[in-house]
């Protein structure tokens, strides 16, 4: 998979289903794979329309619904006693009235306050009946990983600040940074499985440890030896990781 650049300022909704038809194209999903894989998004992409396109194509749903005016009607309708606590200043009801979608969706209104500013509301819509509230709230909130990657990414590998002007040498960046995400996070396990690097993320890996000064001593087109700046407070964790990263890979 690899991203994709739109020209001008997009909205979400519009690039979901060219990224799920992307997705299916490149993982080759049979109808009873697709079944199996839940398409977990965020209000941006959860229009009616996105959402009956791929249930209709047999995927599996959790989303929160487009925002608007709706969740905020619909939580008005709710009684006193319909809501359920859902952690700190979290709760979530039942929805006061269905919505109709190709498939059967269980649907359920959260609020949620953050000071100073008044309660929040959105609709939770699940494709999935056996799941319980109880599931489908922790399954959607595990969303939350996902987009401390994406923030991570953002400010590691610099996502919006676009250097080029020519759109095709704005993709040519678009697909380095997808080469350099992936490098960034298998490091992590390659290299750094443990100790005081294990827990660094894009930014910190960028800008602590990769940064640091050294020479790369070749012959030929083999590279035969790394060496770092011992002053480095990060060299001697580096120098175990590289060994590591031989030690698995060979010498390049």
């Amino acid at each position: 998979m690899f991203s994709q650049l739109y020209p001008g300022c997009q909205e979400s909704s519009p690039c979901y289903l060219p990224t799920v038809q992307a997705l299916h194209s490149f993982l080759s999903f049979s109808a009873t794979q697709r079944k199996r894989a839940v398409l977990r998004s965020d209000a941006g992409f959860g229009s009616d329309a996105n959402l009956n396109q791929v249930l209709a194509d047999d995927w599996q749903v959790l989303s929160k619904n487009k925002g608007g005016r709706r969740p905020a009607a619909f939580a008005a309708r709710v009684p006193a006693d319909g809501w359920h606590d859902l952690g700190v200043r979290r709760q979530w009801a039942a929805l006061p009235q269905p919505l109709t979608y190709c498939r059967p969706m269980t649907a359920y209104v959260l609020r949620w306050w953050t000071d100073p500013q008044p309660a929040k509301h959105a609709i939770i819509l699940c494709s999935i009946a056996a799941w319980s509230p109880a599931e489908v709230m922790p399954h959607y909130d595990d969303r939350a990983l996902c987009e401390v990657e994406i923030q991570a990414d953002k400010a590691g590998l610099h996502l919006e600040q676009r250097r080029k002007h020519a759109l095709a040498a704005q993709e040519a960046l678009i697909l380095l940074t997808d080469v350099a995400h992936n490098l960034l996070a298998w490091t992590r396990h390659w290299m750094f499985p443990g100790g005081s690097l294990a827990g660094y993320g894009p930014l910190r890996l960028i800008e602590d440890v990769l940064c640091q000064p050294g020479h790369l001593i070749f012959e030929g087109d083999q590279l035969r030896e790394v060496q770092l700046n011992q002053q480095h407070p990060h060299a001697a964790a580096t120098a175990a990781g590289l060994r590591r990263l031989f030690d698995h890979f060979g010498a390049l």
